[in-house]
């Protein structure tokens, strides 16, 4: 007995899967037998396989290299369950709940247009479904598959199918014949629920869906003839060559920029090493000009001098920072121009050749939002770091910091633009993983909940990590020192190499690299904010003449002030203070001695030297401790005799 309903007062859902069809028991115990016409042997295109087979083979590596981890496949399958899939009360995927009725589309077979939607009253708990109901989910899935084997059919038929209207228990079915089976095949039928949802009558959707489906299997006719199967392979192949012709092309434009990348980045290393090599001679020869200009002040002229030498420096490495920054963003709009052409040639590709032409509306849906999202969130971050490098080249050259300042900001500059770009690129990722797993149905709430308590259970455990980080930026904000100041911490210091928001390494004077946490760093020594000085003191003898001594240093002081190789580490005359403290080693005399950052030890080393040269030559002593001398000879006292 073959019947044709699907409704579930005719149908119960017990199945039983035969080796010719599938064996259905209805309710009054009748069996019906629906023939299987999905077997391999009855394929539509299987005459073509041969001419084919190579070519799908290309599209599927293709899809594989383009897409990596196969968006697409992913989205030929159902989505991934969500907490409000899983809820019986809510409606599945798919399904559109509107008060009493739920709808759910009919999709083509050939490339899942939307045709129709068929309606079902509307079932609030899935898990109780009452006897006599039908989900409208189980009523798609029928119909989706009676289509597609109603199609598998028309291939076969010399002549096109014809859809026609019959009635079963006072109910419009729509149902075809082909000249390869005696019996019409139904498709589905239109039941009251479908024309109050659409606000019809039953024979007038009838005649709607009739229309619909003819001209589908008219349409699926036209695509699955030989000549149009070769035509469009043809066109697949060609849109193929063309991606690889401008694969080509992307790559070799790559690898021009890279040619310039690697040349830009010599250069500016250049730069920089010039510019630290001739620093000093730029200096000396301020010094000397600025000594014969007359009506200026020479200190006043070698600091603007200096300011605008190094104002000019900052600007010229900015400039080839920029050419930097442009060849880097002209490599990554090739690489997603590569990704975006290969993208559009993949779904080109699927939307013209039959045997994909079914998966083509998918590729439109997820990949392209997924790409989307990344291409944003890369975006954004190259525009970030470059408002971040804007930025910072602006505070740099700010002409209302001191010229000690802006050398300084240029130390501390690279160290907060480096943790202001971590920061960024690490909050961006961050939320492109949340829109990416909210794009596959991944439950974001729970992860992040989830996170949360995963997040409070770690900073428990890793308090140490949480204050290390805290103080560094309190560090980088309060501008407590930077990578390249000499500091001393404790009973350690050293030159600072590395400083981020963790730790902090310094370079000793035995070469040892020590790195200390973050959070250990209370109290801190820095020997090189802006200008450095040295305390000199020595003690003389009570027996030369105080204002010898004073004079001596002051003219040890001047004449060392007054040499260009040392004027421009000294930015003012060193200063004689005068005694400082009388003991019985003699008079403690003391000079501070002004210098640039960093300059504290060599200008100390040849200052010594020439006070050492200049004592000797004027004869004056260095203090040393008095001898007490008592006499041996006393009387003898009475006791004794």
């Amino acid at each position: 007995m073959i019947i044709s309903t699907e409704t579930s007062h005719l149908l119960t859902l017990a199945t039983v899967q035969t080796i010719d069809g599938i064996l259905l028991k209805g309710d009054r115990g009748f069996p019906i037998l629906l023939l299987n016409h999905d077997s391999t042997d009855m394929f539509p295109f299987n005459r073509f396989r041969h001419l084919t087979m190579r070519f799908v083979l290309i599209i599927c590596m293709t899809i594989a290299l383009v897409l990596g981890w196969g968006a697409i496949a992913h989205s030929q399958l159902p989505s991934v369950a969500t907490d409000a899939s899983n809820n019986s009360l809510n409606p599945p995927d798919g399904v559109n709940r509107s008060g009493e009725y739920e709808t759910a589309w009919i999709r083509s077979p050939l490339d899942s247009k939307r045709l129709f939607e068929v309606t079902s009253p509307t079932i609030l708990n899935r898990d109780k479904v009452l006897e006599g109901r039908l989900p409208v989910e189980v009523r798609a899935q029928q119909v989706n598959e009676r289509l597609w084997r109603v199609l598998n059919r028309s291939y076969f038929a010399k002549e096109a199918p014809t859809v026609t209207i019959a009635t079963l228990n006072n109910r419009p079915i729509i149902q075809i014949s082909d000249d390869q089976s005696t019996r019409p095949i139904r498709l589905v039928t239109v039941t009251e629920p479908d024309a109050d949802w659409n606000g019809t009558s039953l024979d007038e959707l009838a005649q709607e869906w009739q229309k619909i489906i003819q001209d589908e299997i008219t349409r699926f006719k036209q695509v699955a003839t030989p000549k149009v199967v070769i035509q469009r392979v043809s066109q697949a192949l060609q849109i193929l060559l063309g991606l690889l012709i401008a694969s080509a092309a992307i790559w070799f434009l790559r690898r021009i920029l890279t040619h310039k990348q690697q040349t830009l980045e010599a250069r500016y290393q250049q730069q920089l090493a010039t510019n630290t090599a001739t620093e000093t001679t730029q200096k000396s020869k301020t010094t000397t000009q600025s000594e014969t200009i007359a009506g200026e002040e020479p200190e006043a002229y070698r600091i603007a001098d200096l300011r605008s030498q190094f104002l000019a420096t900052l600007h010229h490495q900015f400039s080839l920072k920029h050419q930097l920054d442009v060849n880097k963003f002209l490599k990554w709009a090739l690489f997603w121009l590569f990704i975006l052409m290969w993208y559009i040639g993949i779904a080109r590709i699927m939307s013209i050749v039959p045997v994909l032409m079914r998966w083509s509306l998918y590729v439109w849906a997820t990949p392209l939002e997924f790409i989307a999202i990344w291409f944003g969130i890369s975006l954004a971050i190259r525009i970030s770091k470059s408002l971040i490098d804007r930025v910072m080249h602006s505070w740099k050259v700010n002409p209302l910091l001191p010229f000690g300042e802006a050398q300084r900001v240029v130390l501390r500059s690279s160290t907060i633009a480096a943790a202001l770009k971590g920061l960024v690129t690490f909050v961006s990722i961050i939320v492109g993983m949340i829109w990416t797993l909210g794009l596959f149905n991944v439950p974001t709430s729970s992860i992040l909940a989830g996170g949360a308590v995963l997040g409070l259970a770690i900073s428990f455990g890793s308090q140490s990590l949480i204050k290390d980080l805290v103080n560094g930026c309190l560090i980088l904000i309060e501008d407590q020192f930077a990578v390249g100041d000499v500091i001393q911490i404790g009973d350690k210091g050293g030159l600072v190499e590395n400083l981020n928001l963790r730790v902090t390494q310094l370079r000793n004077g035995e070469g040892q690299l020590i790195t200390i946490p973050n959070s250990t760093i209370s109290d801190v020594s820095n020997l090189t904010r802006l200008w450095s000085r040295i305390d000199f003191s020595i003690v003389v003898a009570y027996d030369n003449d105080p204002k010898q001594v004073l004079d001596v240093l002051r003219q040890v002081s001047h004449q060392m002030y007054g040499e260009p190789e040392w004027r421009d580490r000294l930015p003012e005359l060193p200063d004689v203070l005068g005694i400082d403290d009388l003991s019985h080693t003699g008079m403690l005399v003391r000079v501070w001695i002004k210098t640039a950052p960093m300059e504290q030890w060599s200008v100390g080393r040849e200052f010594r030297l020439r006070v050492r040269q200049a004592f000797e030559a004027n004869n004056i002593e260095i203090g040393r401790p008095q001898w007490i001398t008592y006499n041996t000879d006393l009387v003898k006292s009475p006791l004794q005799n």
